[in-house]
């Protein structure tokens, strides 16, 4: 009987050792995999990053006339990416690989205080282009008066100064910046239970994400609806009266000289697509909101999930029961930012895919200046509000001609969501 229950109790232990190093062994292939996984998605995002803002920096360089005013956002924000893939990613790289935090305690502060200020000075590079872009939408004649090149550059010195200040408390005993395992990078100590630390947590969240995110809602929000308003206004002005057309009304002329009305022209060069009657603008709007929402969108999906698990790990008593995967999965989207950016805000842009081809040598620059020369005939004419109706056809072609011409570089953007009316049309 002994024996029996000797070996009976010999069997039990037996099996429970080959269940714990069964649960052992398979824990070791969940860590593993998400070690592999989690380091193809971070060296994708690198690729990625480091591709779309280097074309970024190169479409400035080779075009220097492209770096106007509202650019300067632009390349304020690709060198906000710049910062965090370059100084931030390899490190977050080496760790997951060597599953440990091998730079010593002063690169982890610096490369912690780095990875919050890019993260801060991105989000507020996001308000500055949002409330850029609603200045030349909402107010296009006095956009020049109020976002001058000064006003600009104080801009983006609030934006970094902020995101320092907001990034630095940590350094100073407001907080602490170490390495935590399950984010694979060093950052703020979220799950600090001392009440001080807590109120930082919210500060950080108040400015670096809440106020950002209702800027940026509220601006694109009156974009749309500034946008709206100015497609209305122009389909009014542009309107074709049947009437003239039918009838080809005459234009009287103070000396005494008869002209041709534009309407038979604008007849004759709109019947072969249909145009006659309210010009279709509803493409302009359409792409407008689309526009508005994939810049909101990818703000909230980027960013909510970090700063949700920021609130969560400071406010809960047990941050345990936040599962590690969500935290890293927060960490890659919110450094998925630096890829995304580029190709929400540049490439989207006719102008920066079109300049971009010339560069590489894939269109001559002669061949996009005709092109567009052909294309831009009547609509740009009309969209720009330079057709009367005393016009003579030889007028109007010398008109159409000038209307074909680029823009002033001054006026050159990649960050424009809409058409902006000209002061002929909003004084219409």
């Amino acid at each position: 009987m002994e024996n029996t229950s000797c070996n009976g109790s010999d069997g039990q232990a037996v099996t429970h050792v080959l269940v714990l190093n069964g649960c052992r062994s398979d824990i070791e292939s969940f860590r593993t995999l998400k070690i592999v996984l989690t380091s193809i998605c971070l060296l994708v995002i690198f690729l990625f990053s480091i591709a779309g803002n280097m074309v970024v920096f190169l479409i400035f360089f080779k075009r220097p006339a492209l770096l106007t005013i509202s650019n300067r956002f632009i390349l304020n924000l690709s060198v906000c990416n710049c910062l965090n893939t370059l100084f931030v990613m390899p490190f977050m790289f080496a760790a997951l690989i060597s599953k440990d935090w091998i730079f010593g305690d002063a690169v982890c502060r610096g490369t912690g205080f780095l990875m919050n200020t890019t993260f801060a000075a991105s989000t507020l590079t996001l308000v500055a282009i949002s409330i850029d872009r609603y200045c030349a939408v909402a107010m296009p004649l006095h956009y020049t008066m109020r976002v001058t090149s000064k006003r600009s550059i104080a801009m983006i010195f609030s934006v970094w100064s902020g995101a320092v200040i907001a990034s630095l408390p940590p350094l100073l005993g407001w907080n602490s910046y170490v390495y935590q395992a399950d984010k694979a990078s060093c950052t703020v100590l979220w799950t600090n239970m001392d009440p001080f630390a807590r109120y930082y947590t919210l500060y950080l969240v108040g400015v670096t994400f809440i106020l950002p995110l209702i800027v940026l809602v509220g601006s694109y929000i009156a974009i749309f609806r500034s946008a709206k308003n100015n497609f209305e206004r122009t389909r009014r002005n542009s309107t074709v009266p049947s009437n003239s057309i039918d009838d080809g009304t005459q234009t009287p002329l103070r000396d005494g000289r008869r002209r041709s009305s534009t309407a038979p022209i604008l007849a004759r060069r709109l019947s072969s697509s249909g145009r006659i009657g309210p010009l279709p603008w509803h493409k302009d709007e359409w792409k407008t909101a689309l526009t508005s929402l994939l810049v909101v969108s990818t703000f909230i999906i980027c960013w909510v999930p970090y700063f949700i698990i920021i609130v969560l790990e400071s406010l809960l008593y047990d941050p345990n029961i936040i599962y590690p995967v969500l935290e890293l999965i927060s960490i890659l989207l919110a450094m998925s930012s630096c890829a995304v950016n580029p190709f929400v805000y540049v490439f989207r842009s006719n102008l920066a895919r079109t300049q971009l081809k010339i560069i590489l040598g894939l269109r001559r620059e002669r061949e996009e200046y005709t092109n567009e020369s052909r294309r831009g005939s009547v609509c740009a004419a009309i969209k720009e509000g330079i057709i009367r109706q005393s016009s003579t056809e030889s007028d109007l072609d010398e008109k159409i001609t000038q209307s074909a011409v680029p823009p002033p570089k001054k006026s050159t953007t990649l960050t424009s969501l809409v058409h902006v009316p000209s002061l002929a049309s909003m004084r219409a």
